[in-house]
């Protein structure tokens, strides 16, 4: 898969590699090309330098603590794949070294078959992932419904359905998304529920932080599309490194990598290639023609992943500029925080009040934000709910 240049006689010769100048390159990587040894440095030491606060201290054992927990979402994708195989490396590597690691990971995937019937259960592929990284720590694969196992977490969406009671959670979860109002709804309350679910089980598993596997591609897609949802306030918290309103860190250690990137490396004709563990893969492949194909029902994250996925290889500059404008914004402020958003549980902006959600409700009816106008949401999660069909939410 060596990147080859055509010459005025018409033969074609491989481009060689700008660092070592020895191997033909497989990627012209921003502004030079790389070979695959040289490529898969690039991309380790992008990660590695990363996750710097996690190196081994070396200091005597008897003195060191025990390995920090990190909890690393895994959803079998190009990103969270190769995430996985990164810190692998980095744990054999300190062993290697040390005979000790500076962390262990719980990895945790979320099945979601039970709102997408096409979306197979994850145990299958995560036993192949064990198997290939069996020395990083816990697997765990936990169903989207389980979010009902973490009060604090969903009390929000345990909506008011008649005859639901404390029934079967997965028809709970079918219940809360068959009453939002659009696609766009129902996707950025899946967001939520899967962050929270994520989060409630990082606490559980006593971790520090949790290791998300978005890319500067991703990251770029999430700034504009909460900006456009109305959720411009949050950017901070859901693109940097740093703690989060969640009691948690979140941190991104591919954040200096673009998606096309992680692409070319796990098609890399290695030992043993990442490609057959990433059973999403062909699905994110698939995304542009269904995006083309859906028009007026595309949702806005699917909208801002079309573009930037579109804009990437030719344009690189733009996707990190939106991420590098993004990390120049503070969570202090200006803005005045009330409370946190019962729906997102981020600390609210105060902007959900300015949103008459009652306005269509019909007389004696409770408006979607739980009796006051949306004052209990930030005004993001106020957008989502905005006309979904008459219930109450808990006070």
């Amino acid at each position: 898969m060596a990147e080859q240049n055509i010459t005025s006689n018409g033969t074609t010769v491989s481009t060689l590699c700008k660092r070592c100048c020895t191997s033909p390159s497989v990627i012209n990587l921003r502004t030079e090309h790389l070979c695959s040894d040289c490529f898969d440095k690039y991309i380790r030491s992008k990660c590695i330098k990363r996750m710097e606060a996690y190196r081994v201290r070396y200091n005597p054992p008897d003195t060191d603590t025990s390995p920090r927990r990190l909890l690393l979402p895994l959803s079998f994708g190009i990103s969270s794949t190769t995430l996985l195989h990164l810190l692998n490396s980095q744990l054999q590597n300190q062993l290697a070294r040390t005979t000790r690691t500076g962390f262990v990971l719980v990895v945790v995937h979320i099945d979601e078959s039970a709102i997408d019937p096409t979306v197979p259960p994850g145990e299958k592929s995560m036993r192949a992932v064990q198997e290939r990284f069996p020395h990083v720590g816990e697997y765990l694969v936990v169903k989207l419904e389980g979010i009902y196992e973490f009060p604090s977490a969903v009390k929000a969406f345990e909506m008011g359905v008649g005859g639901s009671g404390g029934g079967d959670w997965e028809e709970k979860l079918k219940d809360l998304l068959g009453a939002l109002p659009s696609s766009t709804s129902r996707m950025d309350v899946l967001h939520i529920l899967r962050t929270r679910l994520i989060t409630g089980l990082a606490r559980k598993h006593a971790c520090e932080a949790v290791l998300w596997g978005d890319t500067t591609t991703r990251l770029a897609e999430k700034t504009l599309a909460e900006t456009a949802k109305g959720r411009g306030f949050s950017i901070p918290w859901q693109t940097s490194d740093g703690d989060s309103p969640y009691g948690l860190k979140f941190l991104y250690p591919l954040r200096d990598l673009l998606k096309k990137e992680l692409a070319v490396y796990i098609s890399l004709d290695a030992p043993t290639p990442l490609r057959p563990l990433c059973s999403g893969a062909a699905e994110e492949g698939e995304g542009k023609k269904k995006y083309a194909a859906v028009g007026k029902g595309i949702t806005i994250d699917e909208l801002m992943t079309q573009y930037f996925e579109g804009i990437e290889g030719q344009y690189p500059s733009i996707v990190a500029n939106v991420v590098r404008t993004a990390g120049k914004l503070v969570t202090e402020g200006g803005v005045v925080r009330i409370g946190r958003c019962k729906i997102c549980g981020l600390p609210r902006d105060g902007g959900g009040g300015e949103l008459v959600l009652g306005a269509g409700a019909k007389s004696g009816e409770t408006s979607g934000g739980g009796g006051k106008e949306g004052g209990d949401m930030c005004y993001g999660c106020a957008r989502s709910v905005y006309g979904a069909r008459p219930y109450e939410w808990p006070l």
